[in-house]
């Protein structure tokens, strides 16, 4: 099957489960940025864990030339085929010659399109996934953006058959996008570093996303917080690591991050609420929250049994 795209929205890429284990060779992290997205779309288009698919900002139109199940993700999604709404965060079944237009309803936001099958795609250091300024992954292998006129082959997946029951995840199950809830952070390396008015001041302050984003870092605005650190070696940055650099305004470090870093870290978001920050557009607030390391291990494990069992029902 061949997937065309008519027109690539503001910035497409082909991604997937990342570059995992290979910060120590030099190469970020990658990946999804909303990996609870992510994770959906392949399940509700009957993929298996890890398979590509498209994490695209803005209206993305594409067509395909055989029958096939997609589903698409994310936040505030929405999905046209042929001109008609379809479900969101279902599995659909699309006829060969459909042309498929998805997007998010907020700007900036991302919209997952996955498409069940076989994705033939290059892989380089273990994965398809567009790192732009590591010039790796995507179509070419060089880490190009996907483009008007791009041409993506999928060979079909025989398990699903033409009866099979097309797969719902109900509204109510589905993340909640919004920031009412403060993000909670693991308090890290140089937590000790920063005064306790430092603290105090980072956890009570509301902060704005910043027009500063990207897939390597999300800098923030607000009350300004400082270390005792003046200079430090750099090491190892991990996921959603919050760095304050000298003018004392947070960065969350994001998928795309480079591997090391020598600013003086507060803490890590938690990876229970880091998709939903990945989700965040400029001008948007958010709070946040500290919490030791086995509160967030708990609340880990509890959102990963939850959604085995959501799987599991959905079977």
């Amino acid at each position: 099957m061949r997937i065309n795209v008519l027109s690539k929205g503001l910035f497409s890429l082909i991604i997937d489960k990342g570059r995992v284990g290979k910060q120590r060779e030099g190469f970020c992290e990658s990946g999804p940025m909303d990996s609870n997205a992510y994770d959906w779309a392949n399940f509700l288009a009957f993929n298996l864990d890890g398979t590509p698919c498209i994490e695209a900002i803005g209206e993305m139109q594409i067509r395909v030339d055989e029958d096939c199940v997609i589903a698409v993700t994310g936040r505030e999604p929405s999905l046209d085929i042929d001109g008609i709404a379809q479900a969101v965060y279902q599995s659909q079944k699309v006829s060969a010659g459909a042309t498929i237009t998805f997007k998010s309803a907020l700007l900036g936001s991302k919209a997952y399109l996955a498409i069940c099958g076989n994705w033939q795609v290059p892989k380089a250091v273990g994965s398809a996934c567009t790192v732009v300024r590591e010039q790796l992954g995507g179509l070419d292998g060089k880490g190009c953006v996907l483009k008007d006129g791009d041409c993506i082959e999928v060979l079909a997946n025989t398990r699903v058959k033409d009866n099979a029951k097309m797969r719902t995840l109900a509204q109510q199950h589905r993340d909640d996008y919004g920031f009412i809830e403060s993000i909670r952070v693991i308090p890290g390396y140089q937590f000790t570093s920063f005064s306790t008015v430092a603290v105090r001041t980072f956890e009570t302050s509301t902060y704005t996303v910043s027009s500063s984003i990207d897939r390597m870092g999300f800098r923030l605005t607000g009350e300004s917080v400082a270390s005792d650190i003046e200079n430090m070696r750099s090491e190892a940055i991990h996921l959603g690591a919050i760095q304050v650099p000298g003018d004392g305004q947070p960065i969350v470090m994001m998928r795309d991050r480079q591997t090391l870093g020598g600013y003086p870290k507060l803490g890590c978001v938690s990876p229970c609420d880091i998709s939903r920050l990945a989700q965040a557009v400029p001008g948007e607030k958010v709070n946040f929250v500290f919490q030791d390391e086995e509160e967030a291990r708990a609340d880990w494990l509890l959102m990963t049994s939850r959604r085995r069992r959501l799987q599991g029902e959905i079977l």
